[in-house]
């Protein structure tokens, strides 16, 4: 039959047949040039289909008061790295008097504005701390002997930056990442896990209250710990701090939980401030 003698109903289902074998055969030849392709070259289109389909649809469809949820996610090492930067400028060296000829004896973390906890092996009355970028003088109010802790308060009316949160110890999970400042000369760290926790000492505020459990956090962390080491968790929140008491009873790689210690400051302050009948 010649073309010429079709009708019109004829010559409109030839081209779509012919537009149908067409469109096959570019889908074929399309897939497997794809396959040949670099991979360069397919990451490429595949960037343009995906940008494609997002703007299809326009950012005013969506219904007046409708929020349109966004799932960011957040590798383990950018808040390991983020951590570490934001914490070192809330970790202080203790020198081993008031002058920085002294020799630096052990590291000190911030819980307050004037605030800095750490090994009361190292401090006797007065120290400097070198912390945030500045040089101040510390003197020790407050000692926990049972636990090896002190308590450093800052001299004079100036105050520092904001210091650690503090984390409860009794949310961190075994296994969970921590990370220890372990040095006092340079920016040095140790990352390991939580290995166990368990109750470290009962301290009594004052002789008429009742004896506070203080937990300890023991980690699989081998390095060399410098006293008063901080330890934190990925988020940049303090978990605990290493004494020589810990060191000596529990071994290397303890710490004692600072959400206990200040549950314990709190609780001294209340008894010493409550008058007695």
């Amino acid at each position: 039959m010649d073309i010429e003698e079709l009708n019109k109903f004829q010559l409109v289902l030839l081209t779509l047949l012919v537009s149908f074998v067409t469109s096959i055969a570019t889908g074929i030849v399309t897939v497997t040039l794809l396959a040949e392709a670099p991979a360069a070259v397919t990451q490429t289109i595949n960037q343009v289909v995906e940008r494609t389909i997002e703007t299809i649809v326009p950012k005013d469809i969506l219904k007046p008061g409708s929020v349109k949820e966004t799932t960011i996610v957040v590798k383990e090492d950018d808040l390991i790295t983020s951590s570490i930067q934001a914490s070192l400028g809330k970790t202080g060296r203790v020198y081993g008097g008031t002058a920085t000829t002294s020799p630096v004896v052990g590291l000190a973390a911030q819980i307050g504005a004037t605030l800095l906890i750490t090994d009361s092996s190292i401090v006797d009355k007065d120290h400097l701390v070198s912390i945030g970028g500045a040089t101040q003088v510390f003197s020790v109010t407050q000692r926990f002997p049972d636990l090896g802790i002190a308590i450093l308060s800052l001299k004079g009316d100036v105050k520092l930056s904001d210091g650690f949160k503090i984390a409860d110890v009794g949310a961190q999970k075994l296994g969970g990442t921590i990370i220890a400042l372990v040095s006092v000369t340079q920016e040095r760290v140790a990352i390991g896990a939580v290995a166990s926790r368990g109750v470290f000492a009962e301290v009594a505020p004052s002789k008429d209250v009742a004896p506070i459990p203080i937990r300890a956090i023991d980690t699989n962390i081998s390095a060399g710990l410098v006293p008063g080491t901080p330890l934190v968790n990925i988020f940049g929140d303090l978990i605990g701090v290493t004494t020589s008491v810990t060191l000596n009873t529990r071994g290397s790689g303890s710490f004692i939980a600072t959400s206990d210690v200040l549950a314990l400051m709190k609780a001294t302050s209340q008894a010493t401030s409550t008058p007695r009948n």
